[in-house]
């Protein structure tokens, strides 16, 4: 099979699939996933979408990989992720999505999405899990996450974690220096004065008796 088939986007009710060769070495898929994604960027610029993967079956860091090309190559805004596996088509498709496993996971065994790479003005993302970021969320950028969010870097856009009630959800970075921060339904801001007072200490947002709290993060 030549390379270029090896990866197939298709329009999907919600979105789009991304259909992956079952049989391809998986560096060659994410090769083909990037020159892709790079053909159909015009395609892709300022859409909210889902995505959608299919073909074969990929574990949580694969499917985080092949997130990260999409993201990093082009402008497109994923709302949620869902997975199709390959095999074992009786079982509910919630399960095949890993929104409602078999077994339930606790708060700490949630899916993360990791995100390399500063986010721009105009960047979203939007996942049903935790999110970490590898660098700055810069000004008009946008992170909302069923879980936690973590911010290896500057903390400067719109964030909210717990999107969907979770008050154990909690938000922490570098650089705590966010136009808005939202936990759950309650939502704050941090006054200029402070943010430029506490602009290089590292800091934790969370939840408690229904205010939220930015605390510094402690060593040892």
């Amino acid at each position: 099979m030549q390379d270029e088939n090896l990866v197939v986007f298709k329009g999907a009710k919600n979105g789009i699939n991304v259909w992956l060769d079952e049989q391809a070495d998986f560096n060659a898929l994410k090769k083909t996933l990037r020159l892709k994604t790079l053909e159909a960027k015009n395609f892709f610029e300022d859409a909210e979408a889902a995505i959608t993967f299919s073909g074969r079956n990929i574990d949580k860091s694969e499917e985080s990989e092949l997130l990260n090309i999409i993201f990093s190559e082009s402008n497109l805004n994923i709302s949620i992720v869902e997975v199709e596996p390959a095999e074992d088509p009786e079982e509910p498709r919630a399960h095949r999505m890993g929104l409602a496993p078999a077994v339930a996971l606790d708060k700490n065994e949630q899916l993360t999405f990791f995100y390399e790479g500063a986010l721009r003005n105009g960047q979203s993302i939007r996942y049903d899990g935790s999110v970490v970021v590898l660098g700055d969320a810069n000004p008009g950028s946008e992170i909302i996450a069923k879980g936690s969010v973590i911010v290896l870097g500057a903390l400067k856009g719109l964030v909210h974690a717990g999107c969907t009630g979770d008050a154990s959800s909690y938000i922490c970075a570098l650089r705590m220096t966010p136009t808005q921060l939202r936990i759950c339904d309650i939502i704050t801001y941090i006054p200029e004065e402070k943010k430029s007072k506490n602009k290089n200490t590292p800091s934790y947002a969370y939840i408690q008796e229904g205010l939220i709290y930015i605390a510094p993060l402690l060593n040892g």
